[in-house]
């Protein structure tokens, strides 16, 4: 039997045995799983983090993939705990928001409350559901079983507000999700939604410093520099050239980011054309 494959994504940490108890369920039920362990560092409790961290996943696995998140600050309250399938993919988690980057541009083709006592291990810890709930859910997908069998099927799920930028009259305030290995501050403000203006006259303002224009690619300039360019994974993010703009800045999830560009702002002379009120 070719191996299915099971991501990790938690906020378990890389120490402790979490995670392996997790892996352990698994392979007690789905031994031929194969395992891609995306991160255990997602900031404690941080849904919006854990959120943005699976939007990078469902556009390069293979179809078929089960993807188990556990990021659960809710952890043994009355929050459901769900099963989606997402263009081909499973999510496994809690409805708490960790879907809403995956959901953004796609339909879930169904979802399904895991909700049968049937699939949990026993006793179940009222604190350890990631490994009593959701690991056996997981496993049963692994091994080819109905999602119907999980519990019933639901229409709605939990998304966040925050997950993205909001337009405002001269471009887009957001905020930073997600600070990678690097140093590197990612934002919630897609690069797609810029459309074709230019990227010189975009002015980014983040945690007291301002970045005129965006970049291209960090070798564009020089070592110590810091810049605003479009990531890898289709997100603005701020960096510093050979450094870590998290540490330069004293930033990271939660710190505000401006995008302004030239052609949207307001003059004076225009603001009186207009009639609009001037601010000081």
């Amino acid at each position: 039997m070719q191996p299915a494959i099971l991501t990790l994504t938690t906020d378990f940490g890389s120490e402790g045995v979490y995670v392996a108890a997790v892996k352990g369920v698994i392979l007690g039920l789905a031994y031929h799983t194969q395992f891609v362990d995306v991160t255990h560092t997602i900031s404690p409790q941080n849904i919006l983090e854990g959120a943005f961290v699976l939007s990078g996943l469902i556009d390069v696995f293979p179809k078929g993939t089960v993807h188990l998140a556990v990021v659960d600050p809710g952890v043994g309250t009355d929050r459901r705990l769900i099963v989606a399938l997402v263009a081909d993919h499973w999510f496994v988690l809690p409805d708490n928001g960790l879907l809403s980057a995956v959901t953004r541009d796609r339909q879930p083709s169904g979802v399904w409350e895991i909700a049968n006592p049937a699939f949990r291990r026993v006793p179940v810890s009222s604190t350890f559901h990631g490994r009593d709930i959701l690991a056996p859910a997981a496993a049963h997908l692994l091994v080819g079983g109905d999602p119907a069998e999980l519990g019933p099927v639901r229409t709605k799920f939990i998304t966040l507000r925050n997950f993205e930028a909001v337009e405002h009259e001269t471009g887009f305030v957001g905020e930073v999700i997600l600070r990678d290995s690097f140093g590197n501050l990612i934002t919630n403000i897609e690069a797609k939604r810029l459309g074709d203006l230019s990227r010189k006259d975009w002015t980014i303002e983040v945690a007291g410093a301002r970045i005129e224009g965006l970049g291209r690619t960090y070798a564009d300039e020089s070592p110590g520099t810091l810049v605003a360019l479009p990531g890898s994974s289709g997100w603005i993010e701020i960096s510093i050239v050979n450094g870590d703009a998290g540490r330069h800045l004293t930033a990271g999830p939660g710190t505000t980011v401006w995008m302004k560009h030239q052609s949207k702002v307001t003059t004076p002379g225009e603001a009186l054309r207009r009639g609009q009120p001037i601010s000081e």
